[in-house]
């Protein structure tokens, strides 16, 4: 497998007329690093580099007798200022924020997927050919900071996985792919309990307010949500507000464990992307560390369940929730 795919990454190289000078090969377990220096052009050099890899790895897999010799891709891609150092071997490598984060969004593909880094995605996005080509969402990584990831999901490659990632499932989307009643979809359900996916952004009052004054507010941003009944608030983790950049409109008490405590209060609003239930404006979220869900970035609390019915089949692990 390894064999493999260096020469797949090395033909790509060429075939992309990268010079050697401009690129460093990082062995990574059973994976590569492929670490691209000063390429300024064409704009959109690492996403042609991925889509290249995986279309030669599928002409690789169908030209396999043996099963066992075909193998899947997850391609993780990010860009930042590193710092290039000699290593103990005395080869190029790479140090630095960017490489770390690399790896961390490569963790949140599935095979034949590639997401990118919220950089990559604000340099490829003005562009006419990638306008529509990324599906957003946002991890929650080390220290309970929110990451901001984008599928590619463009058109026109019959050998990408479009599927939304495990890491971002929800029962919802198990079922629309496989079936209700699949055994795939009770699986998730089961595994996954009452998740579903969230849009947290603005309100509608602080989008009108932000065009008389001509103010750009921060895109919505889609999260893993879970159900939570004993909650009578609808909380947020605090990355997250400040990541969807909302804002606080003072402090709530909160009693947790026998103690009182305050937390920021954050006005906005939430939809749920998949379904057919309303969007609601505003909502009042408080902010607290989501240190036991590191899953999940949204807890639905009553606030909202109150305008839902809600019923959950502990048997088989349905969910179902209507207005």
């Amino acid at each position: 497998m390894i064999d493999a795919l260096n020469r797949i990454v090395r033909s790509v190289v060429k075939v992309l007329r990268i010079h050697n000078d401009n690129v460093i090969y990082i062995p990574a377990g059973d994976g590569i690093c492929i670490v691209l220096l000063d390429l300024g052009k064409p704009h959109d050099i690492q996403i042609r580099l991925a889509v290249e890899i995986l279309r030669r790895l599928r002409q690789h897999n169908d030209a396999q007798t043996d099963p066992e010799l075909a193998f899947e891709l997850r391609i993780g891609i990010n860009a930042d200022k590193d710092n290039v150092i000699v290593d103990i071997n005395g080869n190029r490598n790479l140090s630095g924020k960017g490489i770390n984060e690399a790896a961390r969004i490569m963790d949140r593909a599935d095979g034949g997927q590639i997401i990118v880094g919220n950089s990559v995605f604000e340099t490829l996005r003005s562009h006419c050919d990638y306008q529509s080509a990324f599906r957003s969402y946002t991890a929650i990584v080390k220290h309970g900071l929110a990451l901001k990831l984008h599928q590619y999901i463009a058109n026109g490659h019959p050998f990408l996985n479009i599927g939304v990632p495990k890491a971002f499932e929800t029962p919802a989307d198990v079922a629309v792919e496989k079936g209700l009643g699949s055994r795939e979809a009770k699986s998730s359900l089961k595994r996954g309990g009452m998740r579903i996916q969230a849009e947290l952004g603005p309100s509608d009052a602080e989008i009108q307010w932000a065009k008389l004054a001509e103010v750009r507010l921060k895109q919505p941003l889609t999260v893993l949500a879970l159900i939570d009944t004993g909650s009578p608030r609808t909380v947020i983790n605090p990355q997250i507000a400040v990541t969807c950049g909302l804002r606080q409109v003072g402090e709530a008490t909160i009693s947790a464990t026998g103690h009182i405590s305050q937390v920021p209060e954050y006005v906005g609003a939430i939809a749920f992307p998949g379904s057919r239930l309303r969007r609601v404006d505003p909502v009042r979220f408080i902010a607290v560390a989501l240190t036991g869900q590191p899953e999940f970035s949204c807890l639905i609390g009553r606030d909202i369940l109150e305008n839902w019915r809600v019923v959950y089949d502990g048997r088989t692990g349905e969910l179902e929730v209507t207005e």
